[in-house]
């Protein structure tokens, strides 16, 4: 009898036990089950056409970016480029128009502008260039414009008798006014190459990696993009 009770105890024991365990370890396993990024595929399709007006370079792109299978944006550019110090700092002027998914299925207008500088670093094998950008954004319908720092830096290799260009560059967002000011919200990791038809005909690939900081979860984007750009 002394034994069976002594064996029931211990099972009730084994039993509590166990039930207890599964309750301290209920958040931590909720916590390990909650994704911490999520992750997309996307591309990226540009076509441009440039052209200098005198001491002004103009140039006009159209763009469709797309995520997983949805389109993310279509976007017209107007860009002007004033050369300050020729190919060492220029000033920049941007103007856009997007078509954007603001979710699954919402896509709004929005109007967009740039102002800022740009320039080269130039070196026998490689070149370093910079850009550090206003950005203005602006739903259409809403009074406040979301307003961004965009510093932007990228290697350049020269290759002796070639008509390839390999680069590799990032590019960070800061958010500069309403309720995550003061915070980064993106990052881009640019890889690429491009290839020079001729003097007026050039082609692009590159390979994105885009961090987004400010989503739950934290979101990490790989994007595709090809380019064609038409230059006289």
């Amino acid at each position: 009898m002394k034994k069976t009770t002594l064996t029931l105890l211990m099972l009730l024991t084994c039993v509590l036990w166990g039930h207890a365990s599964e309750i301290s370890e209920t958040p931590t396993d909720i916590a390990e089950s909650t994704p911490q990024y999520a992750y997309h595929i996307g591309t990226m399709w540009d076509i441009s056409v440039g052209k200098d007006w005198g001491f002004v370079r103009t140039t006009l792109q159209q763009s469709v970016f797309t995520i997983d299978t949805e389109m993310e944006r279509a976007m017209s550019i107007l860009s002007l480029d004033f050369p300050v110090i020729k190919r060492y700092l220029h000033v920049n002027a941007l103007g856009f128009y997007l078509y954007y998914r603001m979710g699954p299925g919402d896509y709004r207008n929005l109007l967009r502008y740039h102002a800022g500088l740009s320039g080269t670093v130039p070196t026998r094998y490689i070149n370093f260039t910079w850009a550090e950008r206003f950005e203005s954004t602006y739903v259409l319908g809403t009074a406040v414009p979301t307003n961004k720092l965009r510093t932007r830096v990228r290697l350049v290799g020269n290759i002796p008798d070639s008509k390839f260009q390999p680069f590799i560059g990032s590019e960070f967002f800061l958010v500069l006014n309403k309720v995550n000011a003061g915070r980064g919200e993106r990052l881009w990791y640019d890889i690429g190459v491009t290839y020079n038809i001729d003097k007026n005909n050039k082609v692009e690939l590159l390979l994105r990696e885009e961090q987004l900081m400010l989503t739950t979860p934290r979101q990490w984007n790989t994007n595709i993009g090809f380019a064609y750009k038409i230059n006289f």
